[in-house]
């Protein structure tokens, strides 16, 4: 499919890169400018977007992710598809999306995490479309502290705390061991505004899988038969 004028001008393949390198191999980019009409593409996936309210089994009781969520076809739009296929070019492998986070306003928020069930995480690509409210993208080294820590020193008040502030338009990308060594989280906000964010992944699938329970898994109490420890609804 050859793009139209008006789908030619989705993104700005020219945007400067901004990397800074972290230890033992991990890096991340941001890419000031990505998309060249952000506030057009909010409005536009915001509003067309079935959006749904997704529950996390938390010892027998369901409890609500404090953000929206919805899985959208990466050729559904031309900001997508040419993400997609710069992705594809800029990073040499195979990306696979598009999942979309609506923060509503400053009360959602993602805690300190790594993406585990990716489960090989040895080297692995996230990249991250930001539109709408810029707002603090934090990323914490991960060690023998770091889970204890996490609950401890509020996100983004770490001494060591990288604080990225992706928003209208901009492209974020961690890489290379990223997700084994380090977490990233948004933490919560005094703002009315909301945010989206566009997520592609990659991982090389080599090295030692992860067997440590992912965000997504079930932990109950009870000794009924184990169910899924997810489920999606409505708002």
């Amino acid at each position: 499919m050859t793009d139209s004028p008006i789908d030619a001008l989705a993104i700005d393949r020219r945007a400067a890169v901004e990397r800074t390198s972290l230890a033992d191999s991990s890096w991340v980019d941001l890419v000031t400018g990505f998309v060249r009409d952000p506030a057009a593409a909010f409005s536009s996936i915001h509003d067309e977007t079935t959006w749904v309210q997704n529950e996390t089994l938390r010892y027998d009781t369901f409890v609500p992710e404090r953000r929206l969520s919805a899985g959208l076809r990466a050729d559904s739009r031309p900001l997508l598809r040419q993400t997609d296929l710069h992705l594809r070019a800029t990073y040499r492998q195979p990306m696979e999306g598009v999942a979309a986070i609506l923060y509503r306003n400053g009360d959602d928020f993602q805690g300190l995490h790594s993406d585990r069930e990716m489960r090989w995480l040895d080297d692995t690509l996230i990249a991250i479309v930001v539109l709408g409210q810029r707002r603090p993208f934090v990323i914490r080294e991960r060690g023998p502290w770091a889970e204890s820590l996490a609950n401890r020193v509020p996100s983004g008040q770490a001494a060591d705390d990288l604080v990225l502030m992706p928003g209208e338009g901009d492209l974020l990308v961690m890489g290379g061991r990223c997700q084994a060594d380090w977490m990233h989280g948004v933490p919560a906000i005094d703002t009315v505004n909301p945010r989206i964010s566009l997520t592609w992944r990659w991982s090389s699938r080599r090295g030692r899988p992860d067997t440590n329970p992912g965000f997504a898994d079930a932990r109950q109490f009870s000794d009924r038969p184990r169910q899924s420890g997810y489920r999606a609804r409505r708002p």
